[in-house]
């Protein structure tokens, strides 16, 4: 069809060429005011069929009307790329105080092994103090059980004089005067007794007091168990 047009368009210039070969003879020459408006209107068919097929270029250049899906896309996409944005700019920020606090908790953490080596090195002094306050227990106790059984011993001694000393008054049929000697006797036994055993318990608080005064700080449960052990030894005593 665009070819058809161009020709129809052409056309007119071919017939007026025909016309000329058909006519030898020559026409007379045209008025000048003929020619101008000849190519006049000529000019003015041309562009005419022309301007049909081929537009302006303001007219042939129209904006595209907007799609709402793709705008609706675009937008979606902004606001992914936004929440995205604000992640790594929240993890960034994350990550700076993260380095600030790194220097701080080396120092705690410096500062917390150095106590921990010192409460170590308590720890251990404690149980060597521990070792040696059990090993002046079982001295203590060894000796403890030492005075014992000579004090038991002494007292067996003892009762068999007053045995003894019961046997000759009961045997004897002397006078008053003999039974008050004997009863003297027996009454001075007796005291002295009374007085060696005070002896036997001041020397042993003396000593218990002596050994245990060098670690007054640290043997709280070890003089516990000391006088506790002398308390029931003097009732079994009493």
């Amino acid at each position: 069809m665009v070819a058809g047009k161009v020709r129809l368009a052409m056309g007119f210039q071919k017939s007026s060429a025909n016309s000329k070969h058909d006519t030898p003879s020559k026409p007379p020459s045209p008025s000048p005011s003929s020619g101008n408006k000849n190519t006049t209107s000529a000019k003015a068919v041309f562009s005419r069929s022309f301007g049909v097929y081929f537009p302006r270029s303001s007219a042939q250049v129209q904006p595209r009307p907007p799609d709402v899906t793709e705008l609706l896309r675009l937008v979606e996409e902004l606001r992914e790329r936004e929440s995205r944005l604000r992640t790594e700019l929240l993890e960034h920020k994350l990550l700076k105080e993260s380095v600030a606090i790194v220097p701080v908790l080396e120092n705690e953490i410096v500062v917390k092994n150095a106590e921990l080596g010192r409460a170590l090195e308590e720890i251990e002094g404690l149980r060597n103090k521990n070792a040696m306050l059990k090993t002046e227990v079982e001295e203590m106790k060894g000796k403890i059980e030492d005075e014992k059984e000579e004090k038991e011993k002494k007292v067996r001694e003892m009762e068999e004089e007053i045995a003894e000393l019961k046997e000759t008054v009961s045997s004897s049929s002397s006078g008053r005067n003999s039974k008050a000697e004997i009863t003297a006797g027996t009454d001075e036994l007796i005291s002295s007794w009374q007085q060696f055993q005070g002896f036997v318990e001041v020397s042993v608080k003396s000593n218990l007091i002596k050994n245990f005064k060098r670690n007054n700080s640290n043997n709280k449960c070890t003089n516990a168990i000391v006088f506790s052990a002398f308390s029931n030894e003097k009732v079994e005593s009493s």
